[in-house]
């Protein structure tokens, strides 16, 4: 298998300042969307890794998928169910011996969790059972309500979100969690500089009023250390919640590679299965090799826009003939008009981003990068970073 260029990528991603693992995730309410639905929004910060993007069925329970090497850190379950996770910083209180859990966090709550509310605690008891030593934070939510969870070591915290919107970086806020867990000074400011700025964003965004998904996949794709979309942001999920068919009409816009450089592609819970290329990391590794050419704000995303306008109409109007359908009955025809609809649209996406690779000069398939590509890129970047900080302090 080809190797990516690390010389290139770690120039990449040397070239701005920002917090690692930066995740910024948030919660829209009902009343303040455009649709009427709960929305659920994750742009992922992490070192890179093959992103996939799979329908699972554990114990007869449906649910989406969206990670790293299989493993869910976005999911939507049959129920309605959905979940994203932050990184909650480095924990110095007492440590308890973790029960031996099978699986992660989301994947539990993708299975058992049948509301937000029995999410949420299936999150506080795995943190209270020591699930990990590190911090996590949580969001939780179905149609109507929606939960911060907390946890770290033997400790784990739940809060409803009351309405309106609510955003997380990568600093814990409740308080019984917060006594024990230690965040630098200059990170604590950058983290909830980052909250109030992408609430700033998602404010100017908004339409009469509401926030539509056009707007949040704008503000998602804004660049800086502050905001959504940073050097190591490599995937994003935006989900809509339905109350009445949540196991039909549920739905998450999945952008499977840094956000900028690929297609948030309208995704409904009645899909049958991803193509291929989402499920082992191709579709990804294109989106960021385009990114590794282009740096950031590029010409083409007005073209990557455009095409997701007619994707998200033309899936809010599939969405309402499949509800017509489900109302009377006739499932199948529902189903079978949301999964020729999500086909038709993955193909117009990828004829998209291919006709930019193209026209960009990259490869039309880029190798994924290995576990032993991104540790060869990591004490590359490392080196580098050391090199730079000795010359300014010589």
């Amino acid at each position: 298998m080809k190797r990516l260029p690390l010389t290139l990528v770690s120039s990449l991603l040397l070239c701005r300042a920002a917090i690692v693992c930066a995740c910024t995730s948030w919660v829209i309410t009902p009343e303040r969307s455009a649709s009427g639905r709960m929305i659920l929004h994750k742009c992922r910060d992490q070192h890179l890794n093959t992103l996939t993007a799979v329908i699972m069925n554990d114990g007869g329970v449906r649910w989406m998928c969206i990670g790293s090497d299989g493993g869910a850190m976005f999911e939507l379950n049959e129920y309605g169910v959905a979940s994203t996770s932050n990184y909650g910083g480095k924990y110095t209180g007492r440590r308890k011996k973790p029960k031996p859990h099978e699986g992660n966090i989301p994947s539990h709550v993708a299975v058992n969790a049948r509301d937000a509310e029995s999410g949420a605690k299936i999150i506080r008891d795995c943190g209270r059972d020591g699930w990990r030593p590190t911090g996590g934070m949580f969001l939780v939510a179905d149609s109507k309500r929606a939960f911060v969870v907390e946890t770290g070591g033997a400790y784990g915290e739940i809060a409803e979100i009351p309405g309106g919107i609510y955003v997380i970086s990568n600093t814990l806020h409740l308080g019984g969690c917060e006594l024990y867990f230690e965040c630098q000074a200059e990170k604590l400011v950058s983290h909830r500089a980052r909250e109030a700025n992408a609430r700033t964003e998602l404010h100017k965004n908004k339409v009469e009023g509401k926030h539509t998904i056009a707007g949040l996949f704008k503000s998602s794709r804004l660049t800086g250390k502050n905001v959504p979309f940073n050097r190591f942001t490599l995937s994003a999920v935006c989900f809509e919640l339905d109350a009445e068919f949540p196991e039909m009409l549920g739905c998450a816009y999945v952008a499977l590679g840094p956000q900028q450089h690929t297609v948030y592609l309208p995704t409904p819970m009645a899909l049958e299965q991803f193509p291929e290329d989402m499920q082992n990391g191709k579709w990804g590794a294109r989106a960021l090799a385009l990114r590794m050419k282009l740096g950031d704000d590029h010409e083409y995303l007005p073209r990557i826009e455009a095409l997701e306008k007619e994707l998200v109409a033309e899936f809010a109007a599939a969405r309402e003939e499949a509800l017509s359908l489900l109302r009377a009955g006739r499932r199948d025809e529902a189903k079978k008009l949301l999964n020729d609809t999500f086909a038709r649209h993955y193909v117009r996406a990828k004829e998209l981003m291919g006709r930019i690779a193209e026209e960009a000069g990259i490869e039309a398939d880029p190798p994924i990068m290995t576990r032993k590509d991104e540790e060869k890129l990591h004490k590359s970047i490392q080196q580098k970073s050391s090199r730079k900080k000795n010359r300014k302090n010589p």
